[in-house]
């Protein structure tokens, strides 16, 4: 490839001369020997998270990056490209603006979701025009408890409210028995006394009662009844001397 000057007289930019080399690469030349790897961290992240294609081993002679979607860089669809020379990334058919290529080759997901997960391919070309490509993972899943799959969290679910249930059953059974035990109590404390059987006695409770005298009309009445017996008994006592 001729100078960048050159190139731009031509109406040719460097990294448009590399992704025409990667496309040739990729439909003619068979992939060489895979020198790097590709590792998701984390192996499997939940829904809304990050999650980064870290590129392990890569050359340093690597002049661009190609990330597809898929088992293998041919025929699948470009997410992105990153071109050394000029420190940019290039967005691909299957971009979404969630993805950042960097210079050392990893692929950063941002907010993934479910339907991000499956197989992606990193694809290199070296300072030769050698083409290397390795894949890797994403695994995806829902944002449930760490840990735990999902039969675990519907039993723990199921678990709580049924303890929740009984525990309910329970408080409402005391209640209405302290209910009954009060009414009761009530009930008895508002029955009236059974009335006095003659023969039996009187009751233990009057069902009259009148106001006793005050010390004063009790004299009184003491003074008219010993005065009326007196006079009855001089009455007695005159006759008795009239007979005689």
């Amino acid at each position: 490839m001729g100078s960048p000057s050159a190139a731009s007289h031509g109406g040719h930019r460097p990294w448009q001369g590399l992704l025409i080399t990667a496309s040739l690469l990729t439909f003619w030349d068979p992939p060489s020997t895979v020198q790097f790897t590709i590792e998701a961290l984390p192996s499997s992240a939940a829904e809304g998270k990050d999650v980064l294609l870290l590129a392990c081993n890569i050359s340093e002679t690597i002049q661009a990056y190609y990330w597809h979607k898929g088992k293998t860089a041919e025929g699948s669809p470009l997410i992105a490209g990153y071109i050394t020379d000029i420190q940019a990334n290039i967005p691909g058919a299957a971009y979404s603006g969630r993805e950042t290529v960097y210079p050392n080759g990893s692929l950063l997901f941002q907010n993934i979701t479910l339907e991000d997960a499956g197989s992606y391919t990193l694809q290199t070309i070296n300072a030769s025009y050698d083409s290397d490509q390795a894949t890797g993972q994403l695994h995806v899943h829902q944002n449930n408890v760490p840990g735990l799959p999902v039969g675990a969290v519907a039993g723990i679910v199921t678990g709580v409210l049924v303890g929740v249930a009984l525990v309910a059953a329970l408080v409402c059974l005391l209640l209405l028995s302290r209910t009954g035990r009060t009414s009761i109590q009530r009930d008895l404390r508002e029955q009236p006394p059974p009335a006095s059987t003659p023969g039996h006695g009187p009751s233990h409770r009057s069902t009259f009662s009148a106001p006793l005298p005050s010390t004063r009309t009790a004299s009184r009445i003491y003074e008219e009844l010993l005065y009326s017996d007196a006079n009855i008994y001089c009455q007695i006592d005159h006759k008795a001397d009239v007979v005689s």
